[in-house]
């Protein structure tokens, strides 16, 4: 097993699944504080004036354009607009730079209530993980929605590899690229060691568009894209053959277990591959903090935040506007062909959501941590 790095420095209602599903998978879980009396409001039926009318709110995406990121920004936008208040524009603005981080650290210096921040399990990591590069604080910030996104893991025809049984037996070695060790791309790499696959991986590109095209040009030949992105861009590589989609990284369900992601009913979980690989089902240590990454990477993969100084009367207004989007049925019809019919969380719901994701154990953050320096070291 070995993986060579460069590193530049559901159906599922989340809220009902997450606490049971965390304590499950994280053996020593810290209790979660209670969230504070401002971001614990619901979204209200009513409100006596639209703060946003006449105004243009900007939804900055940290990433390129063309990821998953920022096509779920993208579909969100138009209808949040619709809803949002008179005159009211929604426009979403790409800064991409150091992983994510940049545009995150931006907006953290920027208390503008009109700007609101799109995150994703990218940027969430480094600051799970205390990178000395984040400046921003998500406990700091408050969220208005947020949606789990699932992913495929998919690899160029030209490998050979047209089945998981040829993945299993596979002894070529794949060539990866991400966007940081210490972020998302965790997910990957711990399933790759699961799966004893040998993979050179680059790490520094700005974005999941930025690793789809040069998988596309042939620098790459194993790939992941989360659900907006592999919808939209991956999709035709798999109608012309070009690319195989192998499997996904699952979800997790009220037990804690991992299962098959409701968008890819047909594609096999990393759990099954395993099993399919080595006629076991996976275990230990490596196996329970692959299922906590899934949960804090994945349960709040896209959201969108405001600053906790933002105005109780437009933090509701937002609240109110994305509770109506998110039932909109013009909307739900198109995400399900553009993001996936996963299931939006509005207010509280991704509060608590988010709550439950941030509190991986210390003994898992060590794994992690160990992990990223034995594959520097290599």
């Amino acid at each position: 097993m070995g993986s060579h790095m460069y590193l530049q420095l559901f159906q599922l209602r989340p809220w009902s699944w997450f606490f049971a599903a965390l304590c499950c998978i994280v053996s020593a879980c810290a209790p979660i504080a209670p969230p504070t009396a401002d971001t614990t409001q619901t979204v209200p039926s009513t409100i006596t004036e639209n703060v946003y009318d006449d105004k243009t709110i900007e939804i900055v995406v940290p990433f390129s354009a063309g990821g998953g990121t920022d096509t779920w920004a993208r579909t969100i936008a138009p209808i949040l607009q619709k809803h949002l208040g008179t005159n009211t524009r929604v426009q979403v603005i790409n800064k991409p730079g150091a992983s994510g981080v940049a545009g995150a650290n931006a907006f953290s210096y920027n208390h503008n209530p009109e700007t609101i921040l799109a995150s994703s399990g990218s940027i969430f990591f480094p600051y799970l993980l205390g990178d000395s590069a984040v400046d921003y604080n998500f406990n700091e910030l408050v969220p208005i929605l947020g949606s789990p996104v699932g992913s495929v893991v998919f690899v160029r025809a030209d490998t050979g590899i047209q089945s998981i049984e040829d993945l299993c037996a596979t002894n070529t070695t794949l060539n990866y690229g991400g966007i940081s060790a210490n972020g998302l791309d965790l997910v990957p790499l711990i399933a790759f060691d699961l799966l004893d696959l040998e993979v050179d991986t680059v790490f520094g590109y700005d974005g999941k568009s930025a690793t789809r095209v040069v998988f596309e040009q042939g620098d790459t030949n194993i790939e992941y894209q989360t659900t907006p992105g592999y919808l939209a861009n991956v999709t035709p590589l798999i109608e012309t053959g070009e690319a195989i989609a192998l499997f996904t990284f699952g979800l997790i369900d009220d037990a804690g277990d991992v299962v098959r992601d409701p968008v890819f009913p047909d594609l096999p979980t990393v759990k099954e591959v395993y099993s399919t690989c080595f006629s076991r089902p996976p275990s230990g240590v490596e196996w329970d903090v692959y299922k906590a990454t899934l949960v804090a990477g994945f349960a709040i993969q896209k959201m969108m935040w405001v600053h906790r100084d933002t105005p109780e009367e437009a933090i509701t207004a937002l609240r109110l506007a994305a509770d109506a989007a998110t039932n909109d049925p013009l909307f739900k019809e198109s995400a399900q062909n553009l993001i996936g019919n996963y299931e939006f969380y509005v207010g509280h719901e991704a509060q608590i959501t988010f709550a439950a994701a941030n509190n991986l154990s210390p003994d898992a953050i060590t794994w992690l941590k160990s992990l990223l320096t034995r594959h520097l070291n290599e």
